[in-house]
C-alpha cells in the first residue's frame, strides 16, 4: 500500500497522480496507490493538521490490510507530515508496519527555551517603549535620520507582534496546561530508525539555500537565547550606564550630561535587546506564518535528516545540458529515484 504526499502550495501535485511517472511505476510493479491532499500551506498548524488527518488514512488503510507493507511517499514539507502521522501511528498501535520515503525534505527541529524573570522583565519594558517612542515620532514626523530609524524599527517589531498574534490565534485551541511541550512536540520531527525512513536528496537542490538559512536562523535563535539568559549581558547592560553616570559627575561635567548619558546608556542597550528578539522571532517566519509564535517558546531550524538514523540516499550530481526543471522538484520523476523506491519496495501480492 502506497500513500503519497505532496509538499508545501502543491495540492494538486502532478507527480501525486495516477498518470505520473512514479505511480505508474508502483502500480505496474504491483502496488495499491492513493494520495493524500493536504491544505499545502506554510505554518506548523497546517502541518500538525495535515499530520492527524494522514495518521487517520493510514490507520484506515492498516484496518483494510493488516497484512500489508505500508509505506508513505512525501515530498519537502510533506516529509515532516508524514513523519509524524507514521510517528502517531505507531504510538497507538505499537510497531505499525509504515515506512516513510522523503524527497528533499527540510527536517524540522525544535529545542524548548524559556526566558523568565528579570530578561522578560526587560524586554516587555523595552518594547513598550520602543513602540511608544516610534508611534509618538511617526506622529510627529520624522526630524532626523535617527528618528527613521526608529520609526522602521518599531513598525517591525509591530508587524512581528502581529505575527505572534495570529500564530497564537491560530494555535488557540491548543493553549493550555502544558502548550509549550505540546507546540515544541508538533514541531519537532520524530526520531528515526533505519527501517523506518528512507531520506532521499538530490545534488544542488535549489531548496538547500532555504536549508542553510533555516539552519542560521536556528544558531541565531540558540545565540539569542544564550545572550538574553546570561548574567553577564545584564550585569553589563545594567552597569555600564550606572557607571557612565559616576564618570561625568566626578569629572564635573553637571548633572545634564550624567542624565543624557543615564538615558542614552539604558535605551541603546535596550533598543539592541528588542533587535534580538526582533530577529528571533522574526527569522522564524521561514517556517511558516505562525513561526515567530512558535519562536517565543521553541529554537527551530531545517536539517537535512531528522534525528536518530535514517536510511539516505544522496543522488550525483547532473550534467547541465541533460537536467530539466528544478532539482527540488524532479526527483519523483527521476528514474534513479523510482528505481530506489522500486528495490524499496518490494511489493508482495497482497499489496
Amino acid at each position: 500500500m502506497i500513500t503519497l504526499v505532496h509538499g508545501t502550495f502543491a495540492r494538486d501535485a502532478p507527480w501525486t497522480r495516477p498518470d505520473s511517472a512514479l505511480s505508474t511505476s508502483l502500480r505496474q510493479a504491483g502496488c495499491h496507490v492513493t494520495r493524500f491532499a493536504w491544505s499545502g500551506r506554510n505554518s506548523h498548524r497546517a502541518r500538525t493538521a495535515a499530520a492527524h488527518g494522514l495518521a487517520e488514512h493510514l490507520r484506515q488503510q492498516l484496518t483494510e490490510h493488516p497484512r500489508a507493507r505500508h509505506w508513505v511517499i512525501a515530498h519537502s514539507h510533506g516529509g515532516n507530515v508524514a513523519l509524524h502521522a507514521a510517528d502517531q501511528v505507531r504510538t497507538a498501535q505499537g510497531r505499525a508496519p509504515v515506512t516513510t520515503v522523503t524527497l528533499a525534505t527540510p527536517f524540522l527541529h525544535a529545542r524548548s527555551r524559556s526566558i523568565t524573570g528579570w530578561p522578560l522583565f526587560v524586554i516587555v519594558l523595552f518594547s513598550v517603549l520602543l513602540l511608544w517612542s516610534a508611534s509618538a515620532t511617526a506622529v510627529s514626523g520624522p526630524r532626523s535620520l535617527a528618528d527613521a530609524a526608529l520609526v522602521v524599527g518599531g513598525g517591525v517589531f509591530a508587524a512581528i507582534l502581529a505575527l505572534c498574534a495570529v500564530g497564537a490565534v491560530l494555535h488557540r485551541r491548543s493553549l493550555g496546561p502544558g502548550w509549550r511541550s505540546r507546540l515544541v512536540g508538533a514541531v519537532h520531527a520524530p526520531t528515526a530508525r533505519p527501517d523506518e525512513i528512507v531520506v532521499i536528496r538530490a545534488a544542488g537542490d535549489e531548496a538547500s539555500g532555504l536549508l542553510a538559512a533555516g539552519q542560521f536562523v536556528g544558531w541565531l535563535s540558540a545565540a539569542a537565547t544564550r545572550l538574553l539568559t546570561n548574567l553577564w549581558f545584564w550585569t553589563i547592560l545594567i552597569g555600564l550606564p550606572q557607571l557612565a553616570v559616576v564618570v561625568a559627575t566626578l569629572v564635573g561635567h553637571g548633572g545634564r550630561m550624567a542624565f543624557n548619558l543615564l538615558i542614552y546608556g539604558f535605551t541603546a542597550p535596550g533598543l539592541v535587546v528588542v533587535a534580538v528578539v526582533t530577529a528571533m522571532t522574526g527569522s522564524a517566519v521561514v517556517f511558516g506564518i505562525d513561526g515567530p509564535f512558535a519562536g517565543l517558546v521553541a529554537s527551530c531550524s531545517a536539517e537535512a535528516a531528522p534525528p536518530g538514523t535514517a536510511t539516505l540516499l544522496q543522488l550525483e550530481p547532473r550534467a547541465s545540458a541533460t537536467r530539466r526543471g528544478l532539482a527540488h522538484s524532479s526527483l519523483y520523476d527521476d528514474e534513479q529515484v523510482i528505481r530506489h523506491i522500486l528495490s524499496a519496495v518490494r511489493p508482495s501480492p497482497q499489496n
